[in-house]
């Protein structure tokens, strides 16, 4: 026997309340130790029973006037004597019951209209932050404000950074899902970093080499300087440039893609032999092929700095993964059907509900957004 997500909710609801019979004990006990999809849905209303919005909600509850309420309603329905303490227990219970019930009701309501989806979906966007040197934490989606720290000064803006320094320590600069920044380094080399993506840089460049390090994928634009060769470290590779623009993208286990527009780059990994790139060109690195050399489409490469993401037969779990990454959002594919899907189109990252209704109109898909999770099927 496996339980249905309504008989779920209402155990763990009694369980809250105190009021599950020791039989569905019994059974919840079981169906926990040996059902995964039980014991999945389990711990997603056990985390959102623990969110801050819940204990907001408890604190402004007034179980006494709710009780003193239902007394009321009991007494005057029935005409009887005030009830025993043991029926009030129960009646509390009940009343708890249906206070939990409501809020997880308008809380995990399934939303199905695409533009309230989006809607909700940004409201639960990330920050982005600036670890400094020092250890110290910045969220740069406060606009409009200077802090001055030491022999550094920030101007900080959701859209960009602007910063003053002599420091030469490595800072860390953290893309969540969703986003995507623009970053000006000192020799005003032009950084655009796509979402879920990391870039350690200095604020000042020492005395021989520009290093920064990338995790992710970002889109350079390098000042040019002869005497200083800009160098981007990857978990990889390493790639050496004097001025040019190229694509770097990690987001792959095991792989990393170089891709030049314009100029000229090395490659290579470290303690092996460079690889020579030329525009039009991408250098593609996995750990257990090496190096292949491949012609590609660059507007399609560069497009995610415009928003767009163009996509030619890709597995639809490919798809999805990008979708959560170039939104920030969960995503739950509740249809085995759809594992062997391909497909090809655009993406624009401001306009989610436009691909669901592509995705509806090409494969056929379902979808609702609830528990902060996309439910595609």
């Amino acid at each position: 026997m496996t339980l249905d997500y309504d008989k779920i909710f209402v155990l763990y609801l009694e369980s809250l309340t105190g009021t599950i019979s020791p039989e569905d004990a019994v059974l919840l006990r079981q169906q926990l130790r040996t059902d995964g999809s039980v014991r999945k849905i389990w711990e997603q209303l056990e985390r959102e029973g623990q969110t801050p919005e819940m204990q907001q909600f408890l604190d402004r509850l007034d179980p006494e006037a709710e009780l003193r309420r239902l007394k009321e309603k009991i007494q005057l329905a029935n005409n009887k004597a005030p009830l025993r303490i043991g029926r009030m227990i129960a009646v509390a219970a009940a009343v708890l019951a249906l206070v939990f019930a409501g809020y997880f009701l308008f809380k995990e309501r399934k939303i199905t209209d695409t533009g309230a989806i989006a809607a909700r979906i940004r409201e639960n966007k990330g920050s982005i932050h600036l670890r400094l040197a020092s250890g110290e934490s910045i969220d740069l989606n406060r606009s409009n404000e200077q802090l001055t720290l030491g022999h550094t000064t920030l101007n900080l803006d959701s859209s960009g950074l602007d910063f003053s320094s002599s420091d030469t320590a490595s800072n860390l600069l953290s893309i969540p899902r969703g986003e995507t920044y623009t970053l000006t380094l000192s020799d005003g080399t032009v950084v655009t970093l796509n979402a879920d993506s990391k870039l350690r840089f200095p604020f000042r460049f020492g005395s021989h080499t520009r290093d920064v390090y990338l995790e992710g994928e970002a889109y350079f634009k390098v000042a040019k300087d002869s005497r200083h060769p800009f160098i981007v470290r990857t978990p990889l590779t390493e790639i050496e440039v004097v001025g040019t623009e190229f694509n770097v993208n990690t987001y792959k286990t095991g792989t990393v893609s170089t891709a030049l527009i314009e100029g000229k780059v090395l490659t290579g990994v470290p303690g092996g032999a460079d690889q020579p790139l030329q525009p039009g060109y991408a250098a593609i690195y996995n750990t257990s092929g090496g190096f292949k050399i491949e012609e590609v489409d660059t507007d399609d490469i560069v497009a995610w700095v415009k928003g767009v993401y163009y996509f030619h037969n890709l597995p639809f779990h490919d798809l999805v993964t990008m979708m959560e990454r170039s939104y920030g959002v969960a995503i739950t594919t509740d249809s085995p059907a759809l594992a062997n899907k391909t497909v090809s189109g655009l993406m624009d990252k401001n306009n989610l509900p436009e691909l669901l209704e592509d995705l509806k109109t090409t494969l056929g898909i379902k979808y609702h957004y609830s528990g902060h999770t996309l439910h595609i099927y």
